[in-house]
């Protein structure tokens, strides 16, 4: 007999996120395709399941996996699957090492700092001593940024440097770790920003800067920080994914108001070179800065403990904390290796029992669109928003309609 829940149902199987849905993944297929971008196995990706079953109990909750082409960069599913991954990865090694052992609401503070159209092509290590600058100005002592170079929301368009900056309210006083409690002036926050810009590229800002900026609790409002985390993993594919595809906010390939067939062919090249771009592109990386460095574990973990006196072994992979007899009980610092290991464990355990699932799927099988991810499209009855089809060579876009829309440049 099948167990039952407390509501006296069949327990479901347990299905990973899809992300997007087979129709999406043809329609990005057939896009990259029709410009000439090579696509071999991506409309395969995510089409065929496996079920495991508990190795202990065979009427537990069984647990399906679905076969991933792991083209990340190329393949929207996949993209998007990592940047979840490793965002919920460094979302609990904040909560386990950090957030759980305060006795205040550790919270997650968002930034988002950009520059002036015609300071775009600033190179990346003069905005880096100007992000430095801004949060010591601030007095931010723990906190990571991430350089990007286009705009989610078109994301073919000129290159649009901007940054986003993750900080945790705690400061150092007294020898231990307090709570900052900073809640910005966007206005100040503005003219710092705009006063450091001007400093170090020697120009002339007429009128605000932009900037953006808003907190989530880790504890209490995990979705948030989790959104807040993937936003630094993700790929520019998945930008271009929902642009073109889940959105329909920009059509790259399809523009009426081109008829001769030489235009067509030249557009479309065009397009190609820039997705071949965007896919062969450094992914962005987060640095870590102040006490979130590993330079600063030792002293981080001393002041969470208000010991005097903390030595810990630099462990490629862990952190082990001794402190002395007059000190108060350390504790053990989880690497983010360690919680990946951990996590991996725990994905291959039954829900029911805690028993490992069997190495080798029982059953195998094709996608029957059992399990679709909500979208802006079949949330309406697969209508899709009007299509608005931009230039691949700038920032401007027309509305097939009335062929005066522009492009929204707010923070990506």
């Amino acid at each position: 007999m099948s167990q039952l829940t407390l509501l006296e149902k069949p327990l479901e199987d347990i299905k990973p996120n899809r992300w997007i849905t087979i129709t999406e993944q043809r329609d990005f297929t057939e896009f990259l395709s029709n410009v000439g971008v090579n696509v071999e196995g991506l409309d395969w990706c995510a089409s065929t399941w496996e079920r495991y079953q508990c190795s202990k109990d065979n009427t537990h909750t069984k647990k399906i996996r679905y076969r991933s082409c792991s083209k990340r960069g190329l393949c929207p599913r996949c993209s998007m699957a990592y940047a979840s991954q490793r965002a919920n990865l460094q979302y609990q090694w904040i909560k386990q090492n950090l957030a759980d052992r305060l006795d205040f609401d550790l919270k997650m503070n968002q930034i988002v700092l950009t520059f002036p159209e015609s300071l775009h092509d600033i190179d990346s290590k003069s905005f880096s001593r100007m992000i430095k600058e801004f949060m010591k100005e601030f007095e931010i002592k723990a906190y990571g940024y991430c350089i990007q170079t286009r705009h989610s929301k078109d994301p073919l368009s000129d290159i649009y440097k901007h940054c986003h900056i993750l900080s945790l309210n705690i400061n150092p006083e007294d020898n231990k770790l307090v709570e900052s409690k900073y809640y910005f002036d966007v206005n100040k926050m503005r003219e710092v920003w705009k006063d450091i810009i001007e400093r170090h590229t020697n120009s002339k800002i007429e009128g605000s800067v932009n900037l953006h900026t808003k907190y989530a609790s880790i504890r209490h409002d995990k979705p948030e920080v989790l959104h807040l985390l993937a936003y630094l993993y993700r790929y520019s594919i998945h930008d271009l994914f929902n642009v073109q595809i889940r959105k329909a906010s920009i059509n790259y390939v399809q523009c009426p108001q081109i008829e001769n067939s030489n235009d067509k062919a030249l557009r479309l090249q065009e397009v190609r070179s820039k997705i071949t771009d965007l896919i062969h592109e450094d992914k962005s990386r987060i640095i870590w800065c102040g006490l979130l460095t590993s330079t600063k574990r030792a002293e981080l973990m001393k002041l969470m403990l208000y010991a005097d006196s903390i030595q810990s072994s630099l462990d490629p992979t862990e952190y082990i904390v001794q402190v002395d007899s007059f000190a108060k009980p350390g504790f053990h610092w989880k690497s983010l290796v360690e919680l990946e290991k951990e996590m991996r464990v725990r994905a291959k355990e039954c829900r029911d029992c805690g028993s490992p699932y069997e190495d080798q799927p029982f059953e195998t099988g094709n996608y029957e669109m059992d399990n679709e991810p909500m979208t802006r499209t079949n949330e309406t009855t697969n209508t899709i928003p009007k299509c608005r089809v931009a230039s691949a060579f700038g920032r401007k876009a027309r509305d097939t309609r009335n062929d005066c829309s522009e492009v929204e440049r707010t923070s990506a």
